[in-house]
């Protein structure tokens, strides 16, 4: 991360009830990157402490995002980042956490920042979801775009990971797996086996290196080999090969 500036902003506003169903926060002009969750798992409706429910993500303190550009003529140089939790217990405050000027593809950041989790699970508030949301935002200019998370321990995530109401598509280029109205990228669990898609959406196969391991999807089904050696390389039960 280029510069991380800590503030504190907080904003009350009185609520009203209404609820709305939408993948994150609409602007007029929303800045044309995507999110990739490096683990998917189900979404859920979270309160944005407003007027509305937003399809967002459970995740813990361990989970970790990478950005696209979706247009040519984005520079991710003038992309701002701004981490924000918004809590809503009688009028909602909105508390500008840190801002990260300059984006770059490849990278992976937490969707929480550590210094907020600490904090936040010293006074034992962290997974209070009734009760507050995380929003990480991508700026540039007049143009917006906002996900919205709640957060989980990570050792109840595995109940949340397993995806089954999605369905599997194959074009020339291979299988995909439409989640939602979406096609997943990097890291999925599904009815209970692992994938890895690339970030065009399309299933991976054989030796693939991700997060600083290597990893192998059986060439015949994407499905991700543990506990076996392949190549001459012993996978551990995590999938992972590492020297």
């Amino acid at each position: 991360m280029k510069k991380c500036v800590t503030l504190l902003l907080a904003a009350v506003l009185a609520v009203g009830s209404a609820f709305s169903s939408q993948a994150g926060s609409a602007f007029k002009k929303e800045v044309p990157l995507t999110l990739h969750m490096d683990i998917n798992n189900r979404q859920t409706p979270i309160y944005d402490g407003y007027t509305s429910y937003i399809m967002g993500n459970r995740a813990s303190e361990k989970d970790t995002f990478t950005v696209t550009k979706n247009s040519d003529t984005l520079n991710l140089d003038d992309v701002t980042l701004s981490y924000y939790l918004v809590t809503y217990d009688g009028g909602t405050e909105k508390n500008l956490e840190c801002r990260v000027y300059g984006l770059k593809e490849g990278e992976h950041y937490p969707v929480v920042r550590p210094e907020t989790f600490s904090r936040e699970s010293e006074k034992g508030d962290v997974y209070d979801s009734l009760e507050r949301c995380y929003v990480v935002e991508f700026s540039k200019d007049d143009e917006r775009k906002e996900y919205y998370f709640t957060m989980a321990p990570e050792t109840d995530m595995a109940a949340y990971r397993n995806i089954h109401l999605g369905k599997w598509e194959k074009d020339v280029k291979g299988w995909r797996y439409q989640y939602q109205g979406e096609y997943l990228t990097s890291w999925a669990k599904i009815n209970d086996k692992w994938y890895l898609f690339g970030m065009d959406g399309y299933m991976l196969t054989g030796w693939q290196d991700s997060m600083g391991a290597l990893y192998y999807l059986n060439p015949s089904d994407g499905v991700m080999m543990t506990n076996c050696t392949i190549d001459g390389r012993r996978l551990d039960g995590s999938g992972a090969y590492r020297e």
